[in-house]
């Protein structure tokens, strides 16, 4: 399946799922399920400075990203992880926040365009 999106880049997926739709389909679900959330506690936890666990999150974040060959904004996520667990350049933090919010949200509608195609 070599479709081009946007956002998100099928060589990883593709190649983890071996072929497999359904495989992918709960790939993708995942992705669904856990973005909101990590959304939601980036956004939480920079607004009370909970730097600790915004590396934390991050970290988590950036799994799901690589899954769907974002790669771009993967390194952006480890930039916020190690700053943060640093507690350095935090004036950075709200752009990358924004950043991740915009493009797994362009991802989540690539993602479920593509979904309706592997059924």
């Amino acid at each position: 399946m070599n479709r081009e999106f946007k956002v998100i880049n099928m060589s990883y997926l593709d190649s983890i799922s071996n072929g497999d739709n359904k495989f992918m389909q709960e790939l993708i679900d995942l992705f669904f399920e856990q973005i909101p959330d990590y959304q939601n506690k980036l956004i939480g936890l920079n607004k009370i400075k909970d730097w600790n666990n915004l590396a934390r999150i991050a970290h988590k974040a950036k799994s799901a990203i690589i899954m769907m060959g974002m790669e771009d904004l993967a390194v952006e996520l480890k930039k916020l992880e190690e700053n943060a667990k640093e507690e350095k350049n935090i004036g950075d933090y709200q752009e990358i926040i924004v950043k991740f919010v915009n493009d797994t949200n362009s991802a989540i509608a690539e993602l479920k365009e593509l979904k309706e195609t592997i059924k």
